[in-house]
Protein backbone atom coordinates (compact mmCIF):
# COMPACT_ATOMS: atom_id res chain seq x y z
CA UNK A 1 0.00 0.00 0.00
CA UNK A 2 1.44 3.31 -1.07
CA UNK A 3 1.83 5.99 1.60
CA UNK A 4 -0.54 8.94 1.49
CA UNK A 5 1.26 11.80 -0.22
CA UNK A 6 0.64 15.47 0.50
CA UNK A 7 -0.47 17.83 -2.24
CA UNK A 8 -0.07 21.53 -1.46
CA UNK A 9 -2.08 24.21 -3.20
CA UNK A 10 -0.09 26.46 -5.57
CA UNK A 11 -0.99 29.39 -3.35
CA UNK A 12 -2.23 28.78 0.23
CA UNK A 13 -5.57 30.44 0.71
CA UNK A 14 -6.41 32.55 3.72
CA UNK A 15 -9.46 31.50 5.66
CA UNK A 16 -11.22 33.00 8.63
CA UNK A 17 -8.73 33.81 11.29
CA UNK A 18 -6.01 34.63 8.79
CA UNK A 19 -4.56 31.08 8.66
CA UNK A 20 -3.54 29.28 5.44
CA UNK A 21 -5.67 26.33 4.35
CA UNK A 22 -3.73 23.33 3.06
CA UNK A 23 -5.23 20.67 0.83
CA UNK A 24 -3.88 17.25 1.85
CA UNK A 25 -4.62 13.92 0.24
CA UNK A 26 -6.34 11.90 2.95
CA UNK A 27 -8.27 14.73 4.57
CA UNK A 28 -9.09 12.63 7.62
CA UNK A 29 -5.46 12.86 8.69
CA UNK A 30 -5.57 16.65 8.57
CA UNK A 31 -8.83 16.79 10.46
CA UNK A 32 -7.37 14.46 13.04
CA UNK A 33 -4.62 16.88 13.93
CA UNK A 34 -6.35 20.14 13.03
CA UNK A 35 -6.70 20.88 16.75
CA UNK A 36 -3.16 19.80 17.58
CA UNK A 37 -1.33 22.77 19.20
CA UNK A 38 1.73 22.02 17.05
CA UNK A 39 -0.31 22.28 13.84
CA UNK A 40 -2.03 25.45 15.03
CA UNK A 41 1.34 27.01 15.85
CA UNK A 42 2.67 26.12 12.40
CA UNK A 43 -0.38 27.72 10.79
CA UNK A 44 0.07 30.90 12.83
CA UNK A 45 3.70 31.14 11.74
CA UNK A 46 2.70 30.48 8.12
CA UNK A 47 0.15 33.30 8.24
CA UNK A 48 2.50 35.77 9.92
CA UNK A 49 4.41 38.56 8.28
CA UNK A 50 7.68 36.90 9.28
CA UNK A 51 7.47 34.47 6.37
CA UNK A 52 7.35 37.38 3.93
CA UNK A 53 4.30 36.04 2.08
CA UNK A 54 6.43 33.33 0.50
CA UNK A 55 4.31 30.39 -0.66
CA UNK A 56 7.31 28.06 -0.83
CA UNK A 57 8.38 28.81 2.76
CA UNK A 58 4.79 28.23 3.88
CA UNK A 59 4.57 24.91 1.99
CA UNK A 60 7.95 23.85 3.41
CA UNK A 61 6.90 24.56 7.01
CA UNK A 62 3.48 22.92 6.79
CA UNK A 63 4.88 19.84 5.05
CA UNK A 64 7.49 19.05 7.70
CA UNK A 65 5.10 19.74 10.61
CA UNK A 66 2.40 17.57 9.04
CA UNK A 67 4.83 14.67 8.61
CA UNK A 68 6.17 15.15 12.15
CA UNK A 69 2.69 15.04 13.71
CA UNK A 70 1.80 11.91 11.73
CA UNK A 71 5.05 10.18 12.80
CA UNK A 72 6.22 9.92 9.21
CA UNK A 73 9.60 11.49 9.80
CA UNK A 74 11.17 9.15 7.23
CA UNK A 75 9.58 11.46 4.62
CA UNK A 76 11.27 14.57 6.05
CA UNK A 77 14.35 14.24 3.86
CA UNK A 78 16.00 16.63 1.45
CA UNK A 79 15.03 14.41 -1.49
CA UNK A 80 11.35 14.12 -0.50
CA UNK A 81 11.04 17.83 0.30
CA UNK A 82 12.63 18.72 -3.03
CA UNK A 83 10.13 16.54 -4.89
CA UNK A 84 6.91 17.25 -2.93
CA UNK A 85 7.43 20.90 -1.98
CA UNK A 86 9.67 22.32 -4.71
CA UNK A 87 8.46 20.23 -7.63
CA UNK A 88 11.76 18.55 -8.43
CA UNK A 89 11.73 15.42 -10.59
CA UNK A 90 12.07 11.97 -9.04
CA UNK A 91 15.74 11.09 -8.56
CA UNK A 92 17.05 14.64 -8.94
CA UNK A 93 20.61 15.23 -7.71
CA UNK A 94 20.48 17.19 -4.43
CA UNK A 95 24.24 17.75 -4.60
CA UNK A 96 23.85 19.88 -7.72
CA UNK A 97 20.57 21.46 -6.62
CA UNK A 98 20.67 22.87 -3.07
CA UNK A 99 17.30 24.61 -3.11
CA UNK A 100 16.07 22.70 -0.01
CA UNK A 101 19.13 23.67 2.03
CA UNK A 102 18.85 27.28 0.88
CA UNK A 103 15.18 27.56 1.84
CA UNK A 104 15.78 25.71 5.13
CA UNK A 105 18.32 28.37 6.19
CA UNK A 106 15.82 31.08 5.32
CA UNK A 107 12.98 29.27 7.12
CA UNK A 108 15.02 28.89 10.33
CA UNK A 109 15.76 32.61 10.27
CA UNK A 110 12.10 33.52 9.71
CA UNK A 111 10.92 31.29 12.55
CA UNK A 112 13.39 33.03 14.88
CA UNK A 113 12.01 36.40 13.71
CA UNK A 114 8.46 35.25 14.46
CA UNK A 115 9.22 34.29 18.06
CA UNK A 116 11.19 37.51 18.57
CA UNK A 117 8.26 39.70 17.47
CA UNK A 118 4.76 38.47 16.59
CA UNK A 119 5.07 35.21 18.50
CA UNK A 120 6.92 36.38 21.59
CA UNK A 121 3.91 35.46 23.75
CA UNK A 122 3.80 31.89 22.41
CA UNK A 123 4.39 29.28 25.13
CA UNK A 124 4.91 26.53 22.54
CA UNK A 125 8.05 26.99 20.47
CA UNK A 126 9.12 25.43 17.15
CA UNK A 127 12.59 25.10 15.69
CA UNK A 128 14.31 23.16 12.93
CA UNK A 129 17.60 21.84 14.35
CA UNK A 130 20.56 22.16 12.01
CA UNK A 131 21.68 18.97 10.32
CA UNK A 132 18.14 17.92 9.40
CA UNK A 133 14.69 19.20 8.49
CA UNK A 134 12.46 17.56 11.14
CA UNK A 135 10.85 20.18 13.43
CA UNK A 136 11.29 20.16 17.20
CA UNK A 137 8.74 21.53 19.68
CA UNK A 138 9.30 22.73 23.21
CA UNK A 139 7.28 24.55 25.87
CA UNK A 140 8.53 27.56 27.78
CA UNK A 141 7.10 29.18 30.92
CA UNK A 142 5.78 32.68 30.37
CA UNK A 143 5.64 35.16 33.28
CA UNK A 144 1.98 36.16 33.26
CA UNK A 145 2.23 38.23 36.41
CA UNK A 146 1.37 41.86 35.94
CA UNK A 147 4.35 44.06 35.34
CA UNK A 148 3.17 46.30 38.14
CA UNK A 149 2.46 43.51 40.61
CA UNK A 150 5.80 43.79 42.34
CA UNK A 151 5.95 47.56 42.54
CA UNK A 152 6.09 49.12 46.04
CA UNK A 153 4.17 52.31 46.67
CA UNK A 154 6.80 54.90 47.61
CA UNK A 155 4.14 56.82 49.55
CA UNK A 156 2.14 54.22 51.52
CA UNK A 157 -1.14 55.34 52.97
CA UNK A 158 -1.31 55.76 56.76
CA UNK A 159 -3.65 53.34 58.48
CA UNK A 160 -6.98 54.84 59.58
CA UNK A 161 -7.14 56.22 63.11
CA UNK A 162 -9.64 54.41 65.27
CA UNK A 163 -12.00 56.15 67.68
CA UNK A 164 -10.03 54.67 70.57
CA UNK A 165 -6.84 56.19 69.19
CA UNK A 166 -8.55 59.52 68.81
CA UNK A 167 -9.69 59.34 72.42
CA UNK A 168 -6.16 58.64 73.61
CA UNK A 169 -4.65 61.42 71.48
CA UNK A 170 -3.08 63.93 73.88
CA UNK A 171 -2.10 66.46 71.19
CA UNK A 172 -4.85 68.84 72.30
CA UNK A 173 -4.26 68.64 76.06
CA UNK A 174 -2.90 71.65 78.08
CA UNK A 175 0.17 69.60 78.99
CA UNK A 176 1.00 69.07 75.28
CA UNK A 177 0.55 72.78 74.48
CA UNK A 178 2.93 73.65 77.33
CA UNK A 179 5.45 71.19 75.94
CA UNK A 180 5.33 72.90 72.52
CA UNK A 181 5.96 76.29 74.12
CA UNK A 182 9.11 74.98 75.79
CA UNK A 183 10.72 73.88 72.46
CA UNK A 184 13.33 76.24 70.93
CA UNK A 185 12.25 78.32 67.96
CA UNK A 186 13.71 77.14 64.58
CA UNK A 187 14.27 79.80 61.92
CA UNK A 188 14.85 78.67 58.31
CA UNK A 189 18.09 80.11 56.92
CA UNK A 190 17.90 81.83 53.53
CA UNK A 191 19.44 80.08 50.50
CA UNK A 192 23.01 81.34 50.13
CA UNK A 193 23.81 83.26 46.94
CA UNK A 194 27.09 82.25 45.35
CA UNK A 195 28.84 85.14 43.63
CA UNK A 196 31.48 84.03 41.10
CA UNK A 197 34.40 86.14 40.05
CA UNK A 198 34.17 87.49 36.48
CA UNK A 199 36.55 84.88 35.05
CA UNK A 200 34.26 82.03 36.26
CA UNK A 201 31.02 83.36 34.79
CA UNK A 202 30.26 81.72 31.36
CA UNK A 203 28.53 84.81 30.02
CA UNK A 204 31.51 87.02 30.74
CA UNK A 205 33.90 84.47 29.22
CA UNK A 206 31.87 84.27 26.00
CA UNK A 207 31.64 88.04 25.71
CA UNK A 208 35.34 88.58 26.28
CA UNK A 209 36.83 85.57 24.47
CA UNK A 210 34.07 84.33 22.09
CA UNK A 211 35.88 85.37 18.93
CA UNK A 212 39.14 83.73 20.05
CA UNK A 213 37.33 80.49 20.97
CA UNK A 214 35.53 80.39 17.64
CA UNK A 215 38.81 80.86 15.79
CA UNK A 216 40.47 78.04 17.75
CA UNK A 217 37.56 75.66 17.16
CA UNK A 218 37.64 76.47 13.45
CA UNK A 219 41.36 75.72 13.21
CA UNK A 220 40.92 72.40 15.06
CA UNK A 221 38.04 71.31 12.83
CA UNK A 222 39.90 72.34 9.72
CA UNK A 223 43.00 70.37 10.68
CA UNK A 224 40.88 67.36 11.67
CA UNK A 225 39.04 67.40 8.36
CA UNK A 226 42.26 67.64 6.38
CA UNK A 227 43.92 64.80 8.30
CA UNK A 228 41.02 62.42 8.94
CA UNK A 229 38.74 63.28 6.05
CA UNK A 230 34.94 63.38 6.32
CA UNK A 231 33.61 61.05 8.98
CA UNK A 232 31.25 58.28 7.75
CA UNK A 233 28.52 59.13 10.24
CA UNK A 234 28.54 62.76 9.04
CA UNK A 235 27.98 61.52 5.49
CA UNK A 236 24.93 59.59 6.66
CA UNK A 237 23.52 62.48 8.66
CA UNK A 238 24.35 65.15 6.07
CA UNK A 239 24.45 63.35 2.69
CA UNK A 240 25.37 65.22 -0.45
CA UNK A 241 22.86 65.65 -3.27
CA UNK A 242 24.30 62.68 -5.17
CA UNK A 243 24.31 60.48 -2.07
CA UNK A 244 20.69 61.44 -1.31
CA UNK A 245 19.70 60.38 -4.81
CA UNK A 246 21.50 57.06 -4.37
CA UNK A 247 19.79 56.49 -1.02
CA UNK A 248 16.39 57.00 -2.67
CA UNK A 249 17.14 54.10 -5.03
CA UNK A 250 18.58 51.60 -2.55
CA UNK A 251 15.85 52.27 0.02
CA UNK A 252 13.35 51.13 -2.63
CA UNK A 253 15.32 47.97 -3.45
CA UNK A 254 15.90 46.99 0.21
CA UNK A 255 12.95 47.15 2.62
CA UNK A 256 11.99 45.56 5.92
CA UNK A 257 8.63 44.21 4.74
CA UNK A 258 9.82 41.93 1.91
CA UNK A 259 12.83 39.88 0.79
CA UNK A 260 15.35 41.21 -1.72
CA UNK A 261 16.79 38.40 -3.85
CA UNK A 262 20.29 39.01 -5.21
CA UNK A 263 20.76 36.77 -8.27
CA UNK A 264 24.27 36.56 -9.83
CA UNK A 265 24.79 35.26 -13.36
CA UNK A 266 25.03 31.57 -14.25
CA UNK A 267 28.32 31.51 -16.15
CA UNK A 268 28.21 27.73 -16.62
CA UNK A 269 25.08 28.31 -18.68
CA UNK A 270 26.94 30.85 -20.85
CA UNK A 271 29.76 28.42 -21.60
CA UNK A 272 27.33 25.65 -22.50
CA UNK A 273 25.34 27.89 -24.85
CA UNK A 274 28.47 29.13 -26.56
CA UNK A 275 29.70 25.56 -27.17
CA UNK A 276 26.34 24.23 -28.35
CA UNK A 277 25.43 27.43 -30.26
CA UNK A 278 21.88 27.03 -28.93
CA UNK A 279 20.13 29.53 -26.66
CA UNK A 280 18.34 28.33 -23.51
CA UNK A 281 14.90 29.92 -22.99
CA UNK A 282 13.58 30.53 -19.49
CA UNK A 283 11.06 27.66 -19.67
CA UNK A 284 13.84 25.11 -20.35
CA UNK A 285 16.03 26.69 -17.70
CA UNK A 286 13.35 26.46 -15.01
CA UNK A 287 12.44 22.80 -15.61
CA UNK A 288 16.04 21.72 -16.22
CA UNK A 289 15.35 20.17 -19.62
CA UNK A 290 18.18 22.17 -21.20
CA UNK A 291 20.62 19.78 -19.51
CA UNK A 292 18.95 16.55 -20.70
CA UNK A 293 17.00 17.13 -23.92
CA UNK A 294 19.72 18.69 -26.08
CA UNK A 295 21.34 16.21 -28.46
CA UNK A 296 24.71 16.76 -30.07
CA UNK A 297 25.09 13.96 -32.62
CA UNK A 298 28.62 12.98 -33.48
CA UNK A 299 30.21 14.96 -30.67
CA UNK A 300 31.90 12.60 -28.20
CA UNK A 301 32.34 15.46 -25.76
CA UNK A 302 28.63 16.31 -25.67
CA UNK A 303 27.97 14.81 -22.20
CA UNK A 304 30.78 16.86 -20.67
CA UNK A 305 29.61 20.01 -22.44
CA UNK A 306 26.05 19.55 -21.18
CA UNK A 307 27.35 19.11 -17.62
CA UNK A 308 28.56 22.68 -17.75
CA UNK A 309 24.94 23.75 -17.52
CA UNK A 310 24.77 22.16 -14.07
CA UNK A 311 27.92 23.71 -12.66
CA UNK A 312 27.66 26.67 -10.31
CA UNK A 313 29.97 29.24 -11.86
CA UNK A 314 29.69 33.00 -11.62
CA UNK A 315 32.03 35.90 -12.33
CA UNK A 316 34.26 37.88 -9.98
CA UNK A 317 32.56 41.06 -11.23
CA UNK A 318 29.20 39.77 -9.97
CA UNK A 319 30.65 38.76 -6.61
CA UNK A 320 32.32 42.15 -6.16
CA UNK A 321 28.99 43.85 -6.91
CA UNK A 322 27.16 41.66 -4.37
CA UNK A 323 29.81 42.35 -1.73
CA UNK A 324 29.49 46.10 -2.29
CA UNK A 325 25.70 46.00 -2.00
CA UNK A 326 25.95 44.07 1.26
CA UNK A 327 27.80 47.05 2.77
CA UNK A 328 25.11 49.61 1.91
CA UNK A 329 23.45 51.32 4.88
CA UNK A 330 20.02 50.72 3.30
CA UNK A 331 20.39 46.92 3.36
CA UNK A 332 18.14 45.04 5.79
CA UNK A 333 20.38 42.05 6.63
CA UNK A 334 17.54 39.72 7.53
CA UNK A 335 15.82 40.43 4.22
CA UNK A 336 18.77 40.16 1.81
CA UNK A 337 18.82 36.70 0.19
CA UNK A 338 21.56 35.66 -2.26
CA UNK A 339 20.05 33.08 -4.60
CA UNK A 340 21.78 31.26 -7.47
CA UNK A 341 19.87 31.83 -10.72
CA UNK A 342 18.97 28.14 -11.04
CA UNK A 343 17.42 28.18 -7.53
CA UNK A 344 15.23 31.25 -8.01
CA UNK A 345 11.49 30.67 -8.32
CA UNK A 346 8.72 32.63 -10.02
CA UNK A 347 7.11 33.22 -6.63
CA UNK A 348 10.23 35.10 -5.50
CA UNK A 349 9.72 37.65 -8.27
CA UNK A 350 6.05 38.03 -7.39
CA UNK A 351 6.39 38.73 -3.67
CA UNK A 352 9.88 40.18 -3.28
CA UNK A 353 12.34 42.69 -4.63
CA UNK A 354 15.23 41.45 -6.75
CA UNK A 355 18.56 42.42 -8.27
CA UNK A 356 19.16 40.37 -11.44
CA UNK A 357 22.79 40.46 -12.60
CA UNK A 358 23.98 39.66 -16.14
CA UNK A 359 22.27 39.34 -19.52
CA UNK A 360 19.49 37.02 -20.68
CA UNK A 361 22.22 34.59 -21.75
CA UNK A 362 23.54 34.39 -18.17
CA UNK A 363 20.34 35.05 -16.25
CA UNK A 364 17.24 33.90 -18.19
CA UNK A 365 14.92 35.43 -15.55
CA UNK A 366 15.51 38.81 -17.19
CA UNK A 367 13.31 37.58 -20.07
CA UNK A 368 10.25 38.10 -17.85
CA UNK A 369 10.76 41.88 -17.83
CA UNK A 370 12.15 42.65 -21.29
CA UNK A 371 8.71 42.94 -22.91
CA UNK A 372 8.15 46.13 -20.88
CA UNK A 373 11.60 47.62 -21.50
CA UNK A 374 12.88 49.95 -24.23
CA UNK A 375 16.42 48.53 -24.05
CA UNK A 376 16.60 44.76 -24.42
CA UNK A 377 19.33 42.17 -24.61
CA UNK A 378 19.51 40.46 -28.00
CA UNK A 379 21.88 37.51 -27.65
CA UNK A 380 22.41 35.31 -30.72
CA UNK A 381 25.10 32.69 -30.06
CA UNK A 382 26.26 30.72 -33.08
CA UNK A 383 24.50 32.87 -35.69
CA UNK A 384 25.52 35.54 -38.13
CA UNK A 385 23.16 37.97 -36.44
CA UNK A 386 25.12 40.26 -34.10
CA UNK A 387 24.38 40.28 -30.40
CA UNK A 388 23.81 43.56 -28.65
CA UNK A 389 21.40 45.75 -26.71
CA UNK A 390 18.35 46.49 -28.82
CA UNK A 391 16.83 49.98 -28.77
CA UNK A 392 13.18 49.12 -29.49
CA UNK A 393 12.07 52.77 -29.93
CA UNK A 394 15.07 54.68 -31.31
CA UNK A 395 14.82 58.46 -31.27
CA UNK A 396 16.56 60.90 -33.57
CA UNK A 397 20.30 60.28 -33.61
CA UNK A 398 20.06 56.93 -31.76
CA UNK A 399 21.07 53.50 -33.02
CA UNK A 400 18.62 50.62 -33.19
CA UNK A 401 21.28 48.20 -31.91
CA UNK A 402 24.33 48.75 -29.73
CA UNK A 403 26.51 45.72 -30.34
CA UNK A 404 29.84 44.52 -29.05
CA UNK A 405 31.20 43.81 -32.52
CA UNK A 406 33.91 46.36 -31.73
CA UNK A 407 36.15 44.46 -29.31
CA UNK A 408 37.48 47.72 -27.87
CA UNK A 409 34.07 48.91 -26.72
CA UNK A 410 31.28 47.38 -24.65
CA UNK A 411 27.81 48.22 -23.35
CA UNK A 412 25.92 47.69 -20.12
CA UNK A 413 22.32 48.13 -19.03
CA UNK A 414 20.67 49.31 -15.80
CA UNK A 415 16.88 48.96 -15.56
CA UNK A 416 14.59 49.69 -12.60
CA UNK A 417 11.18 48.04 -13.17
CA UNK A 418 8.25 46.71 -11.09
CA UNK A 419 8.22 43.08 -9.98
CA UNK A 420 5.72 40.65 -11.50
CA UNK A 421 2.83 41.87 -9.32
CA UNK A 422 3.88 45.54 -9.18
CA UNK A 423 4.17 45.24 -5.40
CA UNK A 424 7.96 45.51 -5.34
CA UNK A 425 10.92 46.44 -7.50
CA UNK A 426 13.44 44.66 -9.72
CA UNK A 427 16.84 46.09 -10.61
CA UNK A 428 18.49 44.60 -13.71
CA UNK A 429 22.24 45.21 -13.99
CA UNK A 430 24.15 43.51 -16.77
CA UNK A 431 26.13 43.76 -19.95
CA UNK A 432 26.94 42.05 -23.21
CA UNK A 433 30.03 40.54 -21.57
CA UNK A 434 31.94 40.71 -18.29
CA UNK A 435 33.31 44.15 -19.15
CA UNK A 436 29.78 45.38 -19.95
CA UNK A 437 28.46 44.16 -16.60
CA UNK A 438 31.41 45.84 -14.87
CA UNK A 439 30.59 49.10 -16.67
CA UNK A 440 26.96 48.90 -15.51
CA UNK A 441 27.81 48.07 -11.87
CA UNK A 442 30.47 50.80 -11.69
CA UNK A 443 28.05 53.38 -13.09
CA UNK A 444 25.30 52.29 -10.68
CA UNK A 445 27.56 52.41 -7.62
CA UNK A 446 28.90 55.89 -8.45
CA UNK A 447 26.37 58.35 -6.95
CA UNK A 448 27.59 61.32 -9.03
CA UNK A 449 26.98 59.37 -12.27
CA UNK A 450 23.52 58.12 -11.27
CA UNK A 451 22.29 61.39 -9.73
CA UNK A 452 20.89 63.06 -12.91
CA UNK A 453 18.82 60.01 -13.84
CA UNK A 454 17.55 59.44 -10.30
CA UNK A 455 16.57 63.08 -9.91
CA UNK A 456 14.60 62.97 -13.16
CA UNK A 457 12.94 59.69 -12.12
CA UNK A 458 11.94 60.97 -8.67
CA UNK A 459 8.20 61.45 -8.15
CA UNK A 460 6.42 63.96 -5.92
CA UNK A 461 5.85 61.43 -3.11
CA UNK A 462 9.54 60.48 -3.06
CA UNK A 463 9.35 57.18 -4.95
CA UNK A 464 11.00 56.48 -8.28
CA UNK A 465 9.50 55.94 -11.71
CA UNK A 466 10.79 53.01 -13.77
CA UNK A 467 13.93 53.96 -15.66
CA UNK A 468 16.50 52.45 -18.01
CA UNK A 469 20.09 53.52 -18.58
CA UNK A 470 22.37 52.33 -21.37
CA UNK A 471 26.04 52.86 -20.57
CA UNK A 472 29.13 52.43 -22.68
CA UNK A 473 32.79 51.95 -21.78
CA UNK A 474 36.12 51.10 -23.29
CA UNK A 475 36.92 47.39 -23.11
CA UNK A 476 40.51 46.99 -22.01
CA UNK A 477 41.45 43.31 -21.66
CA UNK A 478 37.86 42.43 -20.55
CA UNK A 479 37.86 45.30 -18.06
CA UNK A 480 35.64 48.36 -18.37
CA UNK A 481 37.03 51.85 -17.92
CA UNK A 482 35.25 55.18 -17.41
CA UNK A 483 31.59 54.19 -18.05
CA UNK A 484 29.51 56.91 -19.68
CA UNK A 485 25.78 57.48 -20.17
CA UNK A 486 24.72 56.67 -23.75
CA UNK A 487 20.90 56.63 -23.58
CA UNK A 488 18.23 57.06 -20.93
CA UNK A 489 14.51 56.36 -20.59
CA UNK A 490 12.33 57.59 -17.71
CA UNK A 491 8.84 56.28 -16.99
CA UNK A 492 6.94 53.14 -18.01
CA UNK A 493 7.75 51.81 -21.46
Amino acid sequence: MKPIMQTLEPSPKIVAGGLPRVKVAGATDVVAHADDPRWQLARRIAASGSLGRSRLLTDFLLYIVDRHIRDRTDEITEQQIGILVFGRAEGYDANDDNIVRSYARNLRKRIDEYFAAEGKEESLRLEIPRGGYAPSFSTIRLDTESSTGNLIDPHPMSPPISEADKASDDSSTPEFEAHLQSLPTIVEAPTPILILPWYKEPGVVLRKYGAVLALCIGIILGLGGAVLGPLPFLKRVFPSASESASISLWSQIFSSDRDTFIVPSDDGLIIMQRLTARPVPLSSYVNGSYRTNIKMDGDSGAPEILKLGGRRYTSVVDLAFVAHMAQLDEVVPGRMVIRYARDLRMDDLRTGNAVLIGSTEANPWIELFQAHMDFRFSINPGSDKPSGILNSHPQVGENALYSASDQDHTYGLIAYVPNLTSTGHVLIVGGLNTAGTEAATTFLLTPSLMMPTLQRAKMAHGGLQPFEVLVGAANVATNASAPQLILERIGPS
